[in-house]
């Protein structure tokens, strides 16, 4: 039996290889952790072709470990787009201890703070002081704040059409 080559096969060079985006979700349940990925599927869908995509995701409740969120907070400090994904506006104690170290470990600028809110019933004052919180945060991490929450014309699996080219475009990952 006799096999032919059709010929050398070459490494792909470096200015063929798309430029790679990391994704990390940090949410607190399962209907919060799907409104994510469906965030992630929708920025994927529209720039899958110019980019590469790497997405990684922690529950809040693994943050109570000291090495989960270590590693997490790791992750997070190389991350393109950072998304909390909650059920509403009162995050859990585990993810308010984490963003104060996550602030300590990022030393990369740029990039962006996601926020997805799960729920169309948030009280004014934890969403005003989560909001705050968030802001402020990205402004000391040189980083964009985005939020993505369920309002009138929005339903709550659906983010808004152009929240893909905002992530990826404040992320400073398309070409």
């Amino acid at each position: 039996m006799h096999a032919s080559a059709s010929g050398p096969k070459s490494a792909a060079s470096f200015e063929e290889l798309k430029p790679a985006s990391q994704f990390l979700i940090l949410h607190e349940d399962f209907p919060a952790y799907a409104r994510a990925v469906e965030v992630c599927r929708r920025v994927m869908e529209q720039f899958g072709s110019e980019v590469d995509f790497d997405v990684k995701c922690w529950n809040f409740i693994e943050l109570a470990d000291t090495n989960c969120a270590r590693h997490a907070a790791k992750t997070a400090s190389t991350a393109d787009i950072v998304l909390f994904a909650l059920r509403n506006a009162q995050p859990p104690a585990e993810l308010e201890q984490w963003l104060d170290d996550f602030f300590h470990s990022r030393h990369q600028p740029g990039g962006v703070l996601v926020l997805v809110l799960n729920s169309y019933e948030n009280p004014p004052l934890p969403l005003e002081r989560l909001l705050l919180r968030l802001e402020q945060l990205s402004e000391r991490l040189d980083m964009d704040f985005v939020s993505l929450f369920p309002g009138d014309n929005m339903p709550v699996n659906s983010p808004p059409p152009n929240a893909a080219t905002a992530l990826l475009s404040r992320a400073n990952i398309r070409n």
